[in-house]
């Protein structure tokens, strides 16, 4: 019995070691993955859980988003086999707080989180690596952590078997196994690769009965924008859009590796950003991007993809939050919440498309969803309104139609100041 089988469920950490697969640039047959022939039965029960996280791309930054210049067949290829949403929203337009309420469900004035200087879960604090453990999950987390540096704060203490990667972007000049600094670090032309090579190690070494859950949180295409040999140019723009081709590879391995594992046939795979773009990433139809609270910076791509129940092709266009991600998970695992309040809705009739709208406390029976900046609330949406409070766009508080009016080019406040008056006490209210 290898190393790996004997402990994975006791916390041991071993990197898988070698060379990443050798890639090849976007656009070819690199994502074209084929089942093995002699692949595995799947194993019943709840599924595998992927999480694919891309760290500061933009709205617009995916073929399947309409950018025309950008080659990600393998991604587009996700959303034309599963369900890509139109409105996916994260709480705080930056890192650290957007990492942490995907992992607890619970936004950052709850769980601690609030910016990115301010980087530790708060003390209780339960993480869905820790509630899909009790369910018997094997749990890994490859690539970015950004949620505290102390041994009592990583991966390992939070719910995870298997950590390997850094603590921030950029990563430095060490990853971290498990709750070691080690001397291994393959430069950052070749860091996309690396965590690919040790994502899918992780799924080829969890044991064929156990369900797992994989969180393969990227460096690319966040700044620098440094690729291997075998991706520079090849967007034809620039360095960003070559770091997104080979992000786009990257997903091409994970799922080729499902298939040739035969956990594809029970697996449930999320591919989405942590926040709006910076530099040369694009945030399409809508304005600004990363630590900005306007739609560019807080609405993200999102993709979910799971064979025979979340339809292939479809355009879910009801508003969603990453905070959504936790209760969803926990109900496809049969675990019940942990006493507490959560943030997020199980949104697992929305992804199957049993219903195509979620009802909630917002105004039109819509649902409501809160954005921060640090601790103090900046904006609310509710139903098909936006509001913004005075000083976090401009001097004066706007209200938008957000369903009309995407990029926000035009402030309805005067015409409807009944609505921007609920919105704003409903601020008070929350806070």
């Amino acid at each position: 019995m290898s190393l790996w089988a004997a402990g994975v469920l006791g916390g041991l950490n071993i990197a898988c070691g070698g060379g990443p697969a050798t890639p090849t640039p976007t656009g070819s047959a690199a994502g074209g993955a084929v089942r093995a022939e002699a692949a595995p039965t799947p194993r019943p029960g709840p599924p595998d859980i992927v999480v694919i996280l891309a760290d500061d791309m933009g709205y617009g930054d995916l073929g399947v988003y309409g950018n025309p210049l950008t080659k990600t067949p393998n991604i587009d290829r996700l959303a034309a086999g599963g369900s890509r949403f139109d409105a996916m929203y994260v709480p705080t337009p930056i890192c650290a707080p957007s990492r942490a309420s995907l992992l607890t469900g619970r936004y950052g004035i709850r769980n601690g989180v609030t910016w990115n200087n301010d980087t530790v879960l708060r003390t209780g604090e339960v993480t869905i690596a820790q509630l899909l453990k009790t369910q018997g999950y094997a749990t890994g987390i490859v690539g970015k952590w950004h949620l505290g540096a102390k041994v009592t704060q990583m991966p390992l203490r939070l719910g995870f078997d298997f950590f390997y990667g850094m603590m921030s972007s950029p990563p430095g000049t060490n990853f971290v196994s498990g709750e070691a600094v080690t001397n291994d670090f393959p430069g950052m032309d070749f860091l996309t690769q690396r965590l690919t090579d040790e994502a899918t190690c992780f799924i080829r070494k969890t044991p064929a009965d156990k369900p797992l859950f994989l969180h393969l949180a990227h460096h690319a295409p966040h700044s620098p924008n440094v690729n291997s040999p075998a991706f520079v140019g090849s967007a034809g723009w620039g360095p960003y859009g070559d770091s997104v081709q080979e992000l786009d590879w990257s997903v091409g391995q994970v799922m080729k590796t499902l298939e040739e594992t035969g956990r594809d046939r029970n697996a449930f795979v999320v591919f989405l950003s942590d926040n709006g773009p910076v530099g040369a990433g694009s945030p399409g139809p809508l304005t600004y991007g990363k630590g900005n609270i306007n739609e560019g910076g807080i609405r993200i791509p999102a993709i979910a993809w799971q064979p025979g129940r979340i339809p292939a092709g479809r355009l879910i266009k009801d508003p969603a939050s990453t905070l959504d991600f936790f209760p969803t998970f926990a109900a496809m695992a049969s675990a019940p919440l942990p006493a507490r309040d959560y943030d997020g809705v199980d949104i697992s009739q929305l992804l199957t498309g049993e219903v195509d709208r979620i009802a909630g406390k917002g105004l039109g029976g819509g649902r409501e969803f809160y954005y921060f900046m640090v601790s103090e609330i900046a904006a609310v949406r509710s139903g098909k309104w936006k509001y913004v409070r005075p000083g976090f766009r401009d001097a004066l508080p706007v209200l938008y139609d957000i369903e009309s009016d995407p990029g926000e080019t035009n402030s309805l406040r005067r015409f409807n100041p009944e609505v921007a008056t609920a919105l704003d006490k409903r601020i008070t209210q929350f806070k």
